[in-house]
């Protein structure tokens, strides 16, 4: 049992237990403790001499022969040894070791020596630095101005710091043995007799000390009271602290303290009874009570303490009379005037000699104003963080070091500079700026912190990239007295933009100046006196002043009159109110005057001219417009002509269509009768020259709408395979009664669908197609549409070719072709006939659409034209054909007659014809009546009105220009009366493009113009009779 014991206890030990042969030193055991201790395994100590694990200098010759003497010497004895050893990993360790020898039974020869080492290494850390620290009090205490002291709590001193004689004129040895009060004012000697005056664990003193030679210093002292283990005060260490200059700054403001607003208390344990003083009664607002000075009631205190507070003041002050020990707590009261108030309370607890308590003493001071004052610090700081981490400008704290070291960095250094803020700390500050500006950064740093005030620096910051930026700079010096801190606050803005901005600003400014002096129109500067302030070259010659005399020159000497010729009278009818009301006066008309007393007319414009917000004069400049108002009205005339031309054309265009429409309509009709072939070949002639008058016509319309500028493009949606195939059709008779081939192909890359003009792409088509069919006798005409390019707006640039192989074009006469009534030879003209304007138009529209036209021929080879447009793909699909609804709500006149349908062509429908001109009249009923159709007539606007609401038309062909009331007039009142009946189609000899768009706001919904053709006719019809039988305009 005994075996096994003590085998546990060598193995469970936690002190490391080391076996050790006597004779050489030899490990023969170790427990795991000390394996634990030493950092190795049982196995690698074994065998070893121990003595090869202490520190090389810890180590003696014969260390281990001289233990075993030692202990041989006094048999029964232990050694105790305080040394170093070396653990595995290299660390070193302090170890305690009780050495003891174990003999053989019955024989004075050791069996092992037994070492027991215990790890003493944080008990000799702690004596070394208890060691450092009484050298580095020993250090302060001979070195310090303070005066510090050790004495009896009677006063009496043991020890006083070499500084006394410094301060007082004794020597250290000359007060050692006497009483603290002996060298102090008689007054403050005798206050040091009171209770707790003499020395203060919480309070500080401030009485007169008396020199050597009689004069006295102000002391300021503080204590600590050093007590054993029954809280008896056994010394005193007290600091003393020479104040006198302080003490007369602090006399001065001696009433002014009084905002500390601290008052004291005591609490008599042994009679429950509150002491306060005056000041104390001030805080909580009872000075009212005056009867009983001292004492207090304390459940008026505690009623004005917070309620939350209260509790936690109440643990703290427990836990201050349970442990005998000071205390402190700031606790919120509500004071008799109900303010809230912020106080700071400390507090002392005493005991009899027992330890038993006997009261508690303590101050309060009213800390509100400091408690704002600390929320607002916080609140600033907050904002600081704020402002700091999302300010555009660099913000730093960087160390008075010399090598402006940052401290901190904001995060905009990421963005500026491509630093992270880590990465700036701790680095050199100078090391990111450009060499040649770093003597200029050193210079900046000193004068900062001798405390100038100076202007932002310009320095250049190297970025992480290794490029540079112009940045500005300002620096505030900050010194802590309290703490020593030297730290400087930077802000740091990237200039390199406004650097830049102020190169082009000088570069500009000289630009000015050349223009200024370069520019043909006049201008000068005037403050508001209208004294001359500057003059440019153009102005000094226009207004003949001498160039050395001009600043002598007044406003009221170059403005005199008006072009009224009313006299000029100063500043009540002149330029000179633009300068006290702000306005800038354009573009007005003036005579200005000469030196030499000739006037000129000028035309002006003048702005104010500030400095900053102070408005300081104006800047006039002014050209002279003598000549120009010759070419003015010269221009004015001209338009004023072409004006008269364009509405000639408009007029011409109306009375030449009215006659048309009567021989080609006729000539529709006389067609359609039964004629012997000579009638019938007169009737074609007759046909064909009006479709060649008309075609003309239409040329020299459209040519005169180009020149003027009046040509209008409408964007719409474009099929561009019906487009092709609705060319091809107009011209498959034509083409087949030549016997040629006409064929057409569209890339597969085109789109279905664009935005461009349909109408005015069909023309080129139309024009270049219809050439090709005249000059083509034999062969093939072929039309190709494909993609030229994508542009990077996303529009598509379209390519059109007609191809035939007709006569071909002389290579010397292809630059005629695009020119206005060109034609290429007189024989080709009396053959073909034309106007030569049809290319001319293509070319204009071509330009119009975006794109342009060109030829490729040969002659006697035929001719390429091709032309290219550019186009826009729609955002939307295409738009479905609005209908509208059969239920539509529309006034109808009660007393109106429902009107027998005639059965034509196209279905039942009644038929009205709004229509002045006799043949027209003739025409239109000779067409319908072909049809099937009996229609009724009306010879003016107020007629069809008055037919429309007495009886119920489906269709009214409704002319213009009508006498009494026009066509548009009378549209809107049938629209206003009916509503969306009847359907109404405009039939004009109008035919431009805002004549149509003006007849279908007035609310037709349709257009046709004169000559009015067959065909048209019957696409109205066919159109517009599908629509009536579906009852959607019933």
């Amino acid at each position: 049992m005994s075996d096994f014991l003590f085998k546990q206890l060598y193995l469970r030990s936690s002190i490391g237990i080391a076996v050790v042969s006597p004779k050489d030193g030899t490990l023969l055991q170790s427990n795991p403790a000390l394996c634990q201790m030493f950092g190795y395994a049982e196995e690698d100590l074994l065998n070893i001499n121990y003595l090869d694990l202490v520190y090389p200098e810890d180590k003696t010759n014969n260390d281990h022969s001289v233990i075993l003497n030692d202990l041989l010497a006094e048999p029964g004895t232990a050694l105790e040894k305080e040394r170093r050893f070396l653990r595995k990993d290299g660390d070193i360790i302090w170890v305690a070791q009780h050495i003891f020898l174990i003999y053989q039974e019955n024989s004075s020869e050791p069996y092992v020596l037994i070492s027991e080492l215990t790890d003493i290494t944080d008990r000799k850390l702690a004596e070394q630095k208890i060691q450092e620290d009484e050298q580095l009090y020993n250090l302060i205490t001979k070195n310090t101005p303070d005066m510090i002291s050790f004495g009896d709590p009677d006063g009496t001193l043991h020890y006083v710091s070499p500084s006394v004689e410094l301060l007082l004129g004794y020597s250290a040895q000359e007060m050692i043995g006497t009483k603290r009060p002996e060298y102090y004012h008689v007054d403050d000697a005798l206050e040091m007799i009171e209770q707790g005056k003499i020395y203060s664990d919480t309070d500080v003193f401030t009485r007169r000390a008396r020199h050597k030679d009689g004069h006295y210093l102000w002391i300021e002292s503080s204590s600590q009271v050093v007590r054993d283990e029954q809280g008896t005060v056994k010394q005193i260490l007290t600091i003393g602290r020479d104040i006198t200059q302080r003490k007369k700054y602090e006399d001065m403001l001696a009433k002014a303290q009084h905002l500390a607003k601290m008052g004291s208390w005591e609490w008599d344990m042994t009679k429950s009874r509150l002491t306060v003083s005056r000041e104390m009664r001030n805080i909580f607002g009872f000075l009212e009570d005056e009867s009983n000075h001292s004492y207090f009631d304390y459940r008026r205190v505690f009623a004005c303490i917070d309620p939350d507070d209260f509790i936690r003041l109440e643990r703290l002050v427990h836990q201050s009379m349970e442990n005998g020990t000071n205390g402190e707590a700031t606790v919120r009261i509500h004071s008799a005037d109900g303010e809230l108030k912020f106080l700071d309370a400390h507090w002392e607890v005493i005991t009899d000699e027992e330890g038993r308590l006997l009261q508690i003493s303590g101050i309060a001071q009213d800390v509100t104003e400091r408690q704002r004052m600390e929320e607002q610090l916080r609140e600033s700081e907050q904002n600081y963080r704020l402002i700091s981490e999302n300010s555009m400008d660099f913000i730093s704290r960087n160390a008075a070091d010399g090598s402006f070291t940052y401290l901190y960095a904001s995060p905009i250094c990421q963005t500026m500079f491509g630093y992270a803020p880590e990465e700036m700390y701790g680095t050199r500050g100078i090391d990111y700026i450009h060499p040649e500006d770093r003597i200029k950064l050193t210079s900046y740093l000193s004068n900062c912190m001798e405390g100038k005030k100076l202007e932002p620096v310009i320095l250049r910051f190297i970025c992480k990239d290794g490029t540079c930026i112009w940045t500005e700079t300002t620096l505030r010096y900050i010194y802590s007295e309290t703490c020593g801190n030297q730290e400087l606050v930077c802000v740091t803005r990237d200039i390199g933009e406004r650097t830049r901005h102020f190169e082009e600003i000088q570069k500009l400014s000289n630009e000015y100046a050349l223009i200024l002096n370069s520019v043909s129109e006049g201008i000068f500067g005037m403050n508001l006196e209208g004294n001359t302030m500057f003059i440019n070259p153009a102005a000094i010659t226009m207004l003949g002043f001498d160039p050395t005399e001009w600043g002598n020159s007044k406003f009221h000497a170059i403005h005199q009159t008006w072009l009224d010729n009313e006299s000029f009278t100063g500043i009540q009818k002149t330029l000179l109110p633009s300068r006290s009301n702000n306005l800038t006066i354009e573009d007005r008309e003036g005579v200005f005057w000469r030196q030499d007393g000739s006037s000129f007319l000028v035309r002006y414009r003048m702005t104010p001219l500030f400095d900053g917000d102070e408005r300081i004069g104006a800047v006039v400049v002014f050209r002279d417009i003598t000549e120009e108002k010759e070419i003015v009205r010269a221009k004015e005339s001209a338009e004023e002509a072409d004006r008269a031309k364009s509405e000639f054309l408009a007029i011409m265009s109306h009375e030449l269509r009215t006659p048309m429409n009567g021989i080609i309509g006729m000539a529709d009709l006389l067609s359609g009768t039964e004629l012997d072939e000579e009638q019938s070949y007169y009737t074609q002639i007759i046909n064909k020259s009006g479709e060649a008058l008309l075609h003309i016509l239409n040329e020299v319309l459209d040519f005169s709408k180009i020149e003027a500028g009046m040509m209008t493009l409408e964007l719409q949606m474009v099929d561009l395979h019906e487009v092709i195939q609705n060319v091809c059709e107009l011209f498959y008779p034509k083409v087949k009664e030549k016997g040629l081939l006409l064929t057409s192909e569209l890339s597969p890359e085109l789109p279905a669908v664009i935005m461009t003009d349909g109408a005015r792409l069909r023309q080129i088509l139309v024009n270049l197609v219809g050439n090709a069919v005249k000059f083509t006798e034999t062969g093939e005409i072929s039309i190709s549409v494909m993609l030229e390019a994508s542009e990077a707006s996303g529009n598509l640039i379209v390519k059109f070719i007609v191809k035939d192989t007709g006569l071909g074009i002389p290579v010397s006469s292809q630059g005629l072709l695009f020119q206005s009534f060109s034609q290429l030879h007189p024989s080709i003209n009396r053959k073909y006939g034309g106007t030569g304007l049809g290319l001319a138009i293509s070319k204009k529209l071509a330009e119009l659409l975006g794109g342009s036209i060109g030829v490729n021929s040969c002659e006697d080879e035929g001719s390429e034209f091709y032309f290219t447009v550019e186009v826009s793909l729609p955002k939307e699909e295409w738009d479905q054909k609005v209908t509208v609804n059969a239920s539509t709500d529309v006034v109808r006149n009660d007393k109106s007659a429902v009107k027998e349908l005639t059965a034509g062509e196209y279905g039942p429908m009644s038929i009205l014809i709004a229509e002045d001109h006799p043949v027209n009249q003739q025409l239109m009923q000779a067409y319908l009546k072909k049809r099937g159709y009996v229609p009724d007539l009306a010879l003016n606007g107020e007629e069809a009105v008055r037919a429309v609401l007495s009886n119920h038309y489906d269709l009214v062909f409704m002319d213009i220009q009508m006498p009494i009331m026009d066509g548009i007039e009378a549209t809107g009142i049938i629209r206003e009366k009916l509503g969306l009946t009847p359907i109404i189609i405009a039939a004009t000899a109008f035919a431009r493009d805002e004549d149509k768009m003006m007849c279908l706001s007035a609310g037709m919904q349709d257009f046709i113009s004169k000559p009015i053709s067959i065909k048209e006719l019957d696409r109205v019809l066919r159109e517009w009779s599908a629509q009536i039988r579906l009852g959607e305009h019933h």
